[in-house]
């Protein structure tokens, strides 16, 4: 194992790159995992650990994701990229793409979320508005890529995204005095919850950790379709289960339909003997100001979400007290950070052919 400062070269044999010469890596990584002892007292958690992601470059674990992904994307030759997120990935990737030579990327958000875009404009980075929901933005963006060639990021289904965030989990758990019962985390589509299982069945086969932890899922109320699935036992998300409009504090992780990927997540909580579960809006906001007020911790909406979890489990008496208990805590809210000036915006595809663009403030130009 690399003792450098890089967790691409610590982890490198466990990542989806072929060559250390490939590697680009942001400064992501290396985040604190404590013992958050005045927190734990206070809600009956007397082992409980918290990995903070929101000390990474730009305050969330996605960074993690830009320099797995864009090492892999560069040394598969890829230099026109295309991704749709709400914000966090985005951010990363931008951010990496301006601090590497060959690749260009366009980037598609929800028009809502531009507040979420936490970059400057960029000759290499071209921003896409859509007025639209998820879907819409991912039709989109695929669309761009069928046009123009470029290769679609992929989301969920990108392997190294996976394989990025994991790392959060490989770092705690070498950090760790012993090893977690349980492991909380947010969970919209629930990639980093699957990276982290991932990583701890890896760990597993290494004799590195003695068992699997319990992996639990969490979800905001306003949009928990995948703790509504699980909770009636469905193997799949039905139509009934899809939030046409989610809503909640949590930005980061406000996704209604996630049918792609609901069996995985399913299948790691299953089998590590976890579950997926939903908590209110009161408790994530009241969980966030206690952080803040007994550890110093400024998080997101989404990390207070996993740690509400744990502590409404604790408080319904299914989890232990005796049990060491892990929370991962995805990022931090970017206060005064600069957004993207130069964009197009992109209208649902409902017009006739040629009428689907029209040109934001301060816009970069039609798509065409």
């Amino acid at each position: 194992m690399d003792p450098g400062p890089s967790p691409l070269r610590r982890y490198f044999d466990l990542l989806p790159v072929r060559r250390r010469k490939n590697l680009f890596w942001f400064g992501d990584g290396n985040t604190p995992c404590h013992a958050a002892e005045g927190f734990g007292r206070r809600t009956g958690l007397p082992h409980l650990f918290l990995k903070n992601e929101s000390t990474n470059p730009t305050r969330s674990t996605k960074d993690r994701i830009a320099s797995v992904a864009l090492s892999r994307f560069s040394e598969l030759g890829v230099g026109h990229l295309v991704t749709a997120s709400t914000g966090n990935s985005s951010t990363a990737y931008a951010r990496g793409v301006q601090l590497i030579d060959g690749i260009e990327m366009a980037l598609f958000c929800g028009r809502g979320y531009h507040h979420r875009l936490n970059y400057p404009d960029h000759p290499t980075v071209a921003t896409h508005l859509v007025d639209g929901d998820g879907p819409a933005v991912a039709a989109a963006a695929r669309r761009f890529a069928e046009r123009t060639g470029a290769v679609c990021e992929g989301g969920f289904f990108n392997l190294a995204r996976r394989e990025g965030l994991k790392l959060a989990y490989l770092e705690a758990f070498d950090q760790l005095p012993e090893p977690p019962d349980y492991v909380f985390q947010a969970v919209g589509s629930g990639t980093g919850l699957l990276g982290g299982y991932k990583g701890a069945v890896e760990y597993r086969l290494l004799g590195r950790l003695p068992a699997l932890p319990r992996f639990m899922a969490v979800q905001q109320e306003g949009c928990a379709p995948m703790a509504a699935a699980y909770r009636e036992g469905a193997l799949s998300i039905e139509p009934r289960h899809i939030v046409a409009a989610p809503r909640g504090p949590a930005e980061a992780i406000l996704c209604g339909d996630p049918a792609a990927s609901y069996p995985y997540v399913r299948h790691a909580c299953r089998t590590s003997g976890g579950r997926i579960l939903a908590v209110g809006t009161d408790e994530i906001r009241a969980v966030r100001d206690l952080l803040e007020e007994t550890e110093g911790i400024q998080v997101c909406h989404a990390s207070a979400t996993a740690l509400a979890g744990a502590v409404r489990m604790r408080r319904e008496g299914v989890l232990p007290a005796r049990a060491r208990v892990l929370v991962n805590l995805t990022g931090g809210d970017r206060v005064g950070w600069p957004t993207p000036q130069r964009f197009t915006v992109v209208a649902p595809r409902v017009r006739a052919a040629g009428a689907g663009l029209r040109s934001g403030a301060g816009a970069a130009g039609d798509e065409g």
